[in-house]
């Protein structure tokens, strides 16, 4: 055996080819343990590294933003209840204006009357 060799098998490491090879894998088929394993392992560059956690952060960020939004509505309509009243009105309109009855047709853009039956003037 050679230096090289016994120096090896005496360290008991994987080398960096090897670790970039696992890392790859595993970041294809496991994920997160494949984020892990970069961010322990690897030593790529930093926006390398941002584009394999950037799926992470979106799927934090995006429903944190959508729940925080959702928040602030609720806050600034529970502030205002004339708003929640304007609401409730503009509903009970469309309701009324959606209404078919026997013998008119109500829409909110067309309204369609029966015909009336008579004498017609010449």
């Amino acid at each position: 055996m050679n230096k090289k060799e016994i120096e090896t098998i005496n360290n008991n490491e994987l080398s960096y080819d090897t670790k970039t090879l696992i890392t790859v894998i595993t970041l294809v088929t496991v994920y997160p343990v494949g984020l892990i394993l970069t961010l322990v392992w690897m030593k790529w560059n930093k926006w390398i590294k941002f584009l394999i956690i950037l799926p992470v952060l979106l799927v934090v960020l995006i429903p944190l933003i959508i729940l925080s939004t959702m928040v602030a509505v609720a806050m600034k309509l529970m502030s205002q209840p004339e708003t929640l009243e304007t609401f409730e009105m503009m509903r009970n309109e469309i309701r009324k204006e959606m209404m078919i009855s026997p013998t008119v047709v109500v829409s909110p853009t067309i309204k369609l009357l029966r015909p009336t039956t008579g004498v017609v003037k010449k």
